[in-house]
């Protein structure tokens, strides 16, 4: 890093991602059979909380939780591979990537900072460039005890991360779609949305805070 130690720091779901990575994954188990169908209602019912910014941690991962309890470590390691290899990889932005590299070349720490797990953040850190990850790490025996960076959750461990790496949040960079990033995007310096939510955009409004567009995704195949 440069003598400031910046970090860019950018959330996945909606922002380098067209889409949600978790709804992607429980569409991905349903297609397979790894779930039953009816599991969508819940996927449908959590997109409406989320556009509503009344999702919370317990509902966000509850239901993952208890079918990982049926499944290995390496079960689910296999199935996330080949969820990202076949429908998250092909709905990365183009300008992901592209807004990554040019930061690099400045200097800064890149770091993807997501609710999603870190299995499937590392996947995507590797292939859009960044070079570290901020995200969920689930108990190791498939149990409830989940730390997510999500909401209030994330801006504390932005912090931690910022303290560990001798940053300050007034010199660092947020990526965001959403409205449940708002704190954070209000503690650091440089605040950009990135194809954001109506409501974010209206808190937003007056403070000046750029507003990105993507569109192009990476893999157009």
């Amino acid at each position: 890093m440069t003598e400031e130690n910046v970090i860019a720091f950018f959330d996945l779901d909606h922002t380098l991602l067209d889409g949600s990575s978790g709804e992607m994954f429980v569409r991905f188990m349903v297609d397979e059979g790894y779930m039953p169908r009816r599991s969508l209602l819940r996927v449908f019912y959590y997109g409406l909380l989320y556009k509503m910014n009344r999702l919370g941690k317990e509902s966000l991962y509850g239901g993952f939780v208890e079918w990982m309890e049926g499944y290995s470590l390496e079960e689910i390691k296999e199935i996330t591979d080949r969820c990202f290899e076949l429908c998250i990889a092909r709905r990365l932005y183009k300008k992901g990537p592209e807004l990554i590299a040019r930061h690099r070349r400045m200097g800064h720490l890149t770091v993807i900072a997501t609710a999603t797990t870190d299995y499937m953040a590392k996947k995507v850190m590797t292939l859009v460039g960044a070079e570290d990850v901020i995200a969920a790490s689930l108990g190791a025996n498939g149990d409830s005890e989940i730390l997510a960076p999500f909401m209030e959750g994330k801006l504390r461990m932005v912090r931690d991360y910022c303290s560990r790496h001798g940053a300050s949040l007034s010199n660092c960079y947020f990526y965001s779609d959403s409205m449940s990033d708002f704190p954070l995007l209000e503690a650091v310096g440089h605040p950009v949305m990135v194809n954001p939510q109506l409501k974010l955009r209206c808190a937003a409004r007056g403070r000046g805070w750029p507003i990105l567009r993507f569109r192009e995704h990476l893999c157009a195949s």
